[in-house]
């Protein structure tokens, strides 16, 4: 892999991905609510359509650079045989984005399976598109710094809040034992009970979603909902950075 060719393989689609992930965000601020299911679909079809065509693209540029060149000519053939150039696309090229595109169809059918079987308990139906288009432009391996990013700040979130709100109920003296057993119904996945996302449900249109929201006899729960863009933002902004002195180096392809 030549220079050129090297800085337009790593920068391309993080730069692409980064447009996208911004696009959504600002659209997501400004209109309070994000496109429809369908539209976020396309965008997942496009975008891995996009990644597939741009790793065959790299790897038909790879070609002609070793076929113009007196020393990589060799390599071609009729002085290598062919399984040489594909094996070398392929590790190259294809192989990260496939890891790329299955990581994220992994993820979307958990979260879509887990909030089917729990009654959309957990996650909103748009989130399942989110986090993958997230893992798709963040790419391997730093979309499990993404990941982890969304769940810590959840977590880290929920915990603050539900401390702040009890401290606030205790100076009014309005704490008590069934106060304590809703706020610990809220981390259960089995309770029978309608996901924030039934009970305050705007279908993402007009007033839109809430990050917190309150039920009569509901505690307040968390939505990862506003978590998916920003974090994927930030990984894509910090990508140098990850790739070069995080753990997730451990898992370059």
């Amino acid at each position: 892999m030549n220079l050129q060719t090297g800085f337009i393989a790593n920068y391309t689609s993080p730069a692409i991905g980064f447009c996208l992930i911004a696009g959504l965000l600002l659209f997501q601020i400004f209109k309070k609510r994000l496109p429809s299911l369908k539209i976020l679909d396309n965008l997942i079809k496009i975008f891995i359509s996009f990644l597939i065509s741009f790793a065959l693209f790299l790897s038909a540029i790879n070609y002609f650079t070793w076929r113009n060149n007196e020393l990589s000519q060799h390599l071609l053939p009729p002085y290598a045989p062919i399984t040489y150039v594909l094996h070398y696309s392929w590790q190259h090229y294809l192989f990260e984005p496939i890891v790329t595109i299955l990581f994220a169809f992994i993820v979307f059918k958990i979260i879509a399976s887990l909030n089917k079987k729990f009654n959309n308990t957990f996650f909103y139906n748009e989130e399942s598109y989110l986090a993958a288009l997230g893992i798709l432009a963040a790419g391997w391996p730093n979309c499990l710094i993404y990941l982890s990013s969304v769940l810590v700040l959840g977590i880290l979130f929920h915990f603050l809040f539900l401390c702040f709100s009890f401290n606030k109920r205790r100076r009014r003296g309005d704490v008590d034992e069934k106060t304590v057993a809703q706020a610990e119904r809220a981390w259960s996945p089995t309770i029978g009970r309608r996901s924030e996302a039934e009970l305050e449900r705007s279908d993402l249109a007009g007033v839109g979603h809430s990050v917190f929201s309150k039920q009569p006899s509901e505690p307040f729960r968390l939505s990862l909902l506003y978590f998916w863009l920003p974090c994927a933002l930030l990984v894509l902004f910090l990508n140098d950075i990850i790739s070069k002195y995080l753990i997730t180096n451990q898992f370059i392809i």
